[in-house]
């Protein structure tokens, strides 16, 4: 079976051309497994109806991802570079929602509606929770507190700069997370084009009157067979 590996800001993914439906939990969780499988963070699945490419995300232990932003990032560039060479703007059907994509010179933007903010919780299609950086000890209390959340712990460097150290549920500490970014960018109220900046690299946020643009440079690593299912 045919994969393409890719990372965005070291966020790793296993993207296939496959019927997410002929993968169970124990498949799922064995690839993206780095001893056993191939390794990594989310696994990216790819099927198409008429113009539009439905994607379907996984997280590493098998459990279902609403969205996730660097991996759109990442499949809207594989579709570009390996499928649409000719389109530079692109549709994305993620959990039943169009996510508009542009490439532009290497670095690719998603189009996010402006976050929902209900009791501290920010939805981007995933749940987040943002809190200041001194909190980081605290991740066990929160995690289990907050088990359907993504953790963000963040420090505000400018007025144009966020750290932030990110807990994914269902991956654990991962290199960067775009959605979360998203959410950051949203809850630190800051204008303008917001550098974040991840243990993996740097993305951009921008938030809009009634939208936010994510911004990432994605990278295909390589391609490859793997086999036995």
């Amino acid at each position: 079976m045919k994969f393409i590996k890719a990372q965005t800001n070291g966020n790793d993914f296993i993207i296939f051309n496959e019927n997410p439906e002929k993968f169970d939990k124990p498949i799922l969780t064995k690839i993206s497994n780095r001893r056993f499988g191939i390794g990594c963070d989310q696994l990216i699945f790819i099927t198409k109806k008429n113009d539009q490419y439905i994607i379907t995300f996984f997280n590493n232990d098998g459990s279902y991802a609403s969205m996730c932003g660097n991996g759109a990032c990442a499949v809207a560039k594989y579709i570009y570079e390996f499928i649409d060479t000719k389109s530079e703007y692109i549709k994305l059907c993620i959990d039943n929602k169009i996510y508009e994509a542009s490439i532009y010179q290497e670095k690719v933007s998603i189009i996010f509606d402006l976050p929902k903010l209900q009791n501290d919780i920010i939805s981007t299609g995933n749940k987040h929770i943002v809190k200041n950086i001194r909190e980081i000890n605290n991740i066990v209390n929160i995690s289990k507190k907050l088990p359907e959340c993504n953790i963000h712990f963040i420090k505000i460097l400018s007025n144009n700069k966020i750290r932030v150290k990110t807990f994914e549920r269902g991956s654990g500490w991962t290199k960067a997370c775009g959605s979360g970014a998203v959410a950051v960018g949203f809850y630190s109220r800051l204008k303008g084009k917001i550098e974040i900046c991840h243990d993996g690299g740097s993305s951009f946020v921008e938030v809009l009157e009634n939208q936010v643009k994510f911004t990432a440079k994605p990278e295909i690593v390589f391609e490859g067979t793997i086999y036995g299912y």
